[in-house]
């Protein structure tokens, strides 16, 4: 069974549930108007303040036993079906469910258990979706911590869209993020240039080098006939090549690399 989310009710089908709930069962009110157990009692009544009227009621408090057939069906099953689903089919109340379930012990499963979590999480993302929750909270936090800021107020632990960490900290603290954060940037780069220097594998994307002593290196290894590609850090020699062992030793020093070219490096 399909479910509308208790949000989409008109005023005039609100005005109808509201005289009808004192004295109309809850699976029947949920039948009518296609809602949910949960949203029909959480979502709308117990904010209302409604309440059942019993004396006035129709129903009858008897217990309501179900039959050998209809316990059969109810054991099959419970496991994997909705409590709503299974209250409309077997025309029982939560009671008589509940009852019936503890007299036989028996329990949801896992996978039943996990799916309806998903399909809930779900539902209510669209429903927050389609009512705009999400962009209302969000600009309400914005206007809230940027009046925090005005007022020279520490904003709490948040990240919102538009809070910078200058107005998220106090001047104290932020003070002490900039000097955190320029020691880590500094040890990052000095860890990579060590690197460098001892002909290791780079773990960053940072570019070193890119100085007027690499560009003189690139110029000599060109004037020995080395190969130097454009924007490329690799040194290829081959037979033509006149060979500078000290300058190949030091490359390493300025982010270059010296490789014995093959025939398919050759262009």
């Amino acid at each position: 069974m399909e479910y509308r989310n208790y949000r989409d009710l008109t005023s005039e089908e609100l005005e109808e549930l509201e005289q009808l709930y004192p004295t109309t069962l809850n699976r029947e009110l949920c039948r009518r108007y296609s809602i949910s157990l949960e949203g029909l009692v959480d979502g709308i009544a117990t904010p209302n303040g409604w309440k059942k009227q019993k004396a006035k009621a129709y129903w009858s408090c008897k217990k309501i036993e179900l039959t050998e057939k209809q316990v059969k069906w109810f054991i099959n099953h419970y496991k994997h079906t909705k409590n709503a689903d299974i209250m409309a089919k077997l025309h029982i109340g939560e009671s008589t469910l509940h009852r019936y379930a503890r007299k036989y012990g028996l329990k949801k499963s896992a996978q039943f258990m996990n799916k309806s979590v998903k399909q809930n999480m779900q539902m209510a993302h669209d429903v927050c979706v389609r009512h705009g929750i999400y962009e209302e909270t969000a600009e309400r936090m914005r206007m809230e911590m940027r009046k925090m800021y005005e007022r020279g107020e520490r904003i709490p632990g948040s990240f919102a869209k538009g809070v910078s960490n200058k107005m998220r900290l106090t001047p104290k603290r932020y003070k002490e993020w900039r000097r955190k954060n320029a020691e880590s940037i500094r040890e990052v780069r000095r860890k990579e240039k060590m690197r460098i220097n001892w002909g290791l594998p780079q773990r960053t994307k940072l570019k070193f080098g890119h100085n007027k002593r690499k560009a003189s290196h690139r110029y000599l290894f060109k004037k020995f006939n080395y190969i130097v590609d454009r924007g490329s850090d690799i040194i290829y020699y081959d037979e033509l090549t006149e060979r500078r062992p000290l300058m190949e030793k030091r490359a390493h020093l300025y982010g270059l690399t010296i490789m014995e070219a093959e025939m398919e490096d050759v262009v």
